[in-house]
C-alpha cells in the first residue's frame, strides 16, 4: 500500500462497510511499523471520524488502521 492506492474498507464500521478511497498519507508506528494511514472518501467529509469534536480534526480524511485497508483494483474487487 502506498499514498495514492484506491483502497476499500474492510473493517467493521458500517458507515464506512465497501466504501473506497484514496491513502493521502501514512502515520503512526508500533513496533517501528507504520500502522495508519489518512483516508479520503468521498461524500463521507465531515462524518464519521472525520466528524468535528472527538479530537478529530475536520479536514476530509479519515484515521484508519491498515487492518482496515485492502489495496482496491479492478480485478482484485
Amino acid at each position: 500500500m502506498k499514498v495514492g492506492d484506491l483502497v476499500k474498507y474492510v473493517g467493521s464500521a458500517a458507515m464506512y462497510r465497501d466504501r473506497i478511497g484514496v491513502v493521502t498519507e501514512f502515520y503512526g508506528c508500533i513496533d517501528e511499523r507504520i500502522d495508519s494511514a489518512l483516508v479520503h472518501f468521498a461524500g463521507l467529509e465531515g462524518k464519521g471520524r472525520d466528524a468535528p469534536g472527538g479530537g478529530q480534526v475536520h479536514d476530509g480524511l479519515h484515521p484508519m488502521a491498515l487492518i482496515e485497508l485492502k489495496v482496491f483494483t479492478p480485478d482484485n474487487p
